[in-house]
């Protein structure tokens, strides 16, 4: 089911993911379903505070790709196919090569590592977050989408890609995932094969930052 957004949700969603999430995979330790669920609840009620000019003046990472999507989009909520995600390239600091395609994709490359830990090199060394990301990650999801743009506007962008040949290696997905990247790749390495999204429809792009189709 449809549900129609303003850009102060996708703000706010993106605030709760980069400043209070953190809160829960800050510390080592161990959480049961109840313990995760009753943070999560907390932290919704303590985001639905947030003053409307606290989020408009919120920094989003000082991304400018991040500012012009969210500002310049239509947004709702609704599940989405995993399989048409990409996402973000070079996402956790991984290989450029591990985000070329879907977050399927992304997943089946991180796979053998979690597998086999000693294949683990310091490059590499991300997949454990992910791994730890993957015991809460339907509980996160329920309340926590992530955020996507559709149209190539993240993996294609004149920005996010620094030569014309390494932007056409990325596979173009029917959405960018900009929010959420390691919840998707968690729910991925799940099995999962749908996900609850913020989804951005750009009203027009800006030529300066995007190829010519």
């Amino acid at each position: 089911m449809k549900e129609n957004l303003t850009v102060l949700d996708i703000i706010r969603a993106f605030y709760i993911g980069d400043e209070l999430l953190q809160d829960i995979f800050g510390a080592d330790q161990t959480y049961t379903e109840e313990e995760i669920e009753g943070q999560l609840e907390e932290i919704i009620k303590k985001a639905d505070k947030i003053s409307q000019r606290k989020l408009l003046g919120y920094h989003l990472d000082n991304c400018l790709i991040r500012f012009d999507n969210y500002f310049n989009s239509t947004w709702e909520k609704r599940e989405i196919p995993l399989a048409d995600c990409g996402a973000w390239p070079r996402m956790g600091e991984l290989p450029a090569e591990a985000t070329h395609g879907s977050v399927i994709d992304t997943a089946d490359y991180i796979r053998p590592y979690l597998e086999d830990k000693n294949k683990l090199t310091l490059k590499m060394s991300r997949v454990l977050y992910i791994e730890e990301m993957m015991k809460y990650a339907e509980i996160i999801l329920k309340y926590i989408p992530i955020i996507v743009i559709e149209d190539g506007v993240i993996r294609q962008n004149k920005i996010t890609s620094k030569t014309e040949e390494e932007r056409k290696k990325y596979r173009k997905c029917k959405y960018d995932i900009d929010d959420g990247n390691h919840r998707a790749l968690a729910y991925a390495l799940l099995g999962k094969e749908t996900i609850p999204a913020y989804i951005g429809k750009r009203v027009f792009k800006n030529e300066i930052l995007y190829p010519s189709e």
